[in-house]
């Protein structure tokens, strides 16, 4: 594929590429965000899932066995995992796995809106909007089957913080693709290395390892179209702009990655979720788990240069980014 570079004057540079009819040779002007679409369309076509049909909801639930890897458990390898029993321990699991759901409805459903706002701007007819709604068509699925997963596991949906609540609500008002593909990769990117050690894991239930495949599998082409947008959008950024931009993105993601375990988790399996919280914060094997689902995420945005300036020292005092 020729690289993608840009034009003094910012646009996409494009290329010709020559599709052979039966009349004759036809060519096609094409930029790279469109090679890019119409291969992420492709591969919708073939590997895309329906969790209706596709997760088998009445799997049975064994009371022994965990529901996430115990390594991702907040306060693993801390004197308050050492202090519960092992069915306190797989409770704990349960509870914290749907509350990473949780988690993933209300982003999801951030991002579908500012995948709209998105290509509400663009060329209607253009690949690159055809597949910004074949992701909102996914994400759609996603979040109805983690939400049919907390109620298949007997539990509820929880909603973040009042205060962050509200102010996702700004993002209906305000559009700004930076930070949307910007905060699309920490969140896909995190996500999706906690579900590449859950879906093989044969000591977790099937259920929770069925839907952590498909999320995986979909989200790989999510993840690369955020990755080449930002890439786009980087690029014709003045330096101070993007500083501003990684730095602002960096206080974001440090504050919602603090919501991903409700306190009602701790407070179910008998412990207090102040200290809960306060002992998972500094944990070293948390600190070094909440860096290695980052790392890929952070390596890109040290690739393309968002993640110079004050964000750096952001990421790395929220225990986000691996030394």
């Amino acid at each position: 594929m020729p690289p993608d570079v840009l034009l003094e004057d910012g646009r996409p540079r494009t290329w010709t590429a020559v599709i052979r009819c039966d009349d004759g040779d036809h060519t096609l002007e094409l930029t790279h965000r469109e090679v890019v679409a119409e291969r992420l369309l492709r591969t919708s076509r073939k590997h895309s899932f329906d969790p209706d049909v596709d997760v088998d909801w009445d799997a049975p639930q064994d009371p022994d066995v965990f529901y996430m890897p115990p390594q991702l458990i907040s306060i693993y390898e801390t004197p308050l995992w050492d202090g519960l029993t092992h069915r306190q321990r797989v409770e704990l699991s349960r509870r914290e796995m749907c509350s990473i759901a949780s988690f993933g409805i209300w982003s999801e459903m951030m991002l579908m809106q500012s995948l709209l706002m998105h290509a509400y701007r663009q060329r209607y007819d253009s690949d690159h909007v055809a597949y910004a709604l074949t992701e909102i068509a996914d994400e759609c699925r996603h979040s109805k089957m983690f939400g049919r997963m907390v109620r298949t596991c007997g539990l509820r949906t929880h909603r973040p913080r009042a205060v962050e609540f509200h102010l996702a609500k700004l993002l209906g008002a305000v559009y700004d693709p930076m930070p949307v593909f910007a905060g699309t990769l920490v969140v896909e990117e995190f996500t999706d290395a906690f579900q590449r050690t859950t879906f093989p894991d044969e000591n977790v239930q099937p259920l929770v390892r069925q839907v952590s495949r498909i999320h995986v599998i979909e989200e790989a082409r999510h993840i690369k179209y955020a990755r080449e947008e930002l890439k786009r959008l980087v690029a014709v950024l003045p330096a101070v702009r993007r500083r501003m931009a990684a730095a602002g993105l960096a206080r974001v993601m440090r504050v919602m990655t603090g919501q991903l375990v409700h306190p009602s988790c701790y407070s179910a399996v008998g412990l207090d979720p102040r200290l809960a919280r306060r002992v998972a914060a500094v944990s070293p094997h948390r600190r070094a788990t909440m860096a290695w689902a980052s790392r890929r995420c952070t390596a890109f945005f040290d690739e393309v240069g968002f993640l110079d300036g004050r964000a750096r020292g952001i990421w790395a005092r929220g225990g986000l980014l691996e030394p």
